[in-house]
């Protein structure tokens, strides 16, 4: 990990390791490097492992369905939807304290009860128009969409130009300027990221639920600890030692192509790719795991058991 703990900072730092050519050093600058090749590394490693993996990370958006208003914009970064379901006192936080009582589930678009939902271009659309969403015949009421990110969002990083963390500490607004990488001007571009204070010896991270790109304010799921005022900062996608390991190696092969490396070089480091693409699956796909590999004899939770 760079010593700023950023993730991008880690990522740029690593693909200069694996390349470690002084003259590769003095022609692509950070900005360049985060812009055309860790952008769609990060892409590609992110869609990789969330159509692969047994537990992929999920995240979630809200959004407020309208009675007879057919479809509605989602954010540039979600990949597969899951679910959309309405929880027990949700009132536009992306966790409630309530249990699913409701679902929406997809058919095939010639279904005579309607498809359900259907994602359109970059809209959510439902079929039936949305009617009388609960029980007790209430509208414009708060549905959660979880989803796989595909990795589109636009990342940066910036410790000169900071950003600010309102009163409240809900509202985090991005610098214009970051130090490196760009901000993203898409509707709810980094809806489901993170944004993480990297000031002195203060780290929190936390999950965006909404993203005014005009006032390039981000609502955040739960506030932060840390007292109101000016902060280092990132937004990334959420981030493990194993993602950074994969996204620094699939661009150093991006590169490694350009800079025409040697075939040996190219091959080991398509060796560690698939061994950090491996580690990474492996996590996912017992992170959710309730029960183990394993017993030694029979136990409740063993599929054997019988009482």
């Amino acid at each position: 990990m760079d010593t700023s703990r950023s993730f991008i900072k880690t990522v740029l730092a690593r693909i200069r390791g694996y390349l470690d050519d002084p003259d590769f050093d003095s022609k692509y600058t950070d900005q360049f490097l985060l812009q055309h090749v860790v952008m769609p590394s990060l892409v590609d490693v992110w869609s990789r492992c969330s159509l692969s993996a047994d537990n992929p990370v999920l995240l979630d958006y809200t959004l407020t369905l309208v009675e007879n208003q057919e479809c509605y914009t989602l954010p540039a970064c979600v990949g597969e939807i899951h679910e959309v379901v309405q929880y027990t006192g949700a009132s536009g936080n992306l966790i409630s304290n309530g249990l699913p009582t409701d679902d929406i589930r997809p058919d095939h678009e010639q279904s005579r009860t309607g498809p359900g939902w259907m994602i359109e271009g970059n809209m959510l659309c439902f079929r039936p128009l949305p009617q009388n969403l609960s029980s007790s015949g209430n509208t414009n009421l708060t549905w959660t969409v979880r989803y796989t990110t595909n990795g589109d969002m636009l990342p940066h990083y910036s410790s000169t130009n900071l950003g600010t963390l309102n009163a409240a500490k809900t509202g985090f607004t991005f610098n214009s300027n970051p130090d490196l990488g760009l901000v993203d001007y898409r509707p709810n571009a980094y809806a489901g990221q993170f944004v993480r204070i990297l000031s002195g010896s203060t780290h929190e991270e936390r999950v965006i639920a909404s993203y005014d790109p005009v006032g390039r304010v981000a609502t955040l799921v739960r506030p932060f600890t840390v007292n109101a005022g000016t902060y280092t900062y990132e937004v990334c996608p959420p981030q493990s030692q194993g993602m950074v390991e994969a996204i620094a190696i699939a661009s150093a092969l991006k590169l490694g192509a350009w800079r025409k490396i040697s075939q040996a070089q190219n091959q080991l480091l398509t060796q560690q790719y698939r061994s950090a693409i491996k580690t990474i699956g492996d996590n996912l796909a017992n992170m959710n795991l309730r029960t183990g590999k394993g017993y030694a004899k029979d136990t409740r939770d063993n599929p054997r058991w019988r009482p």
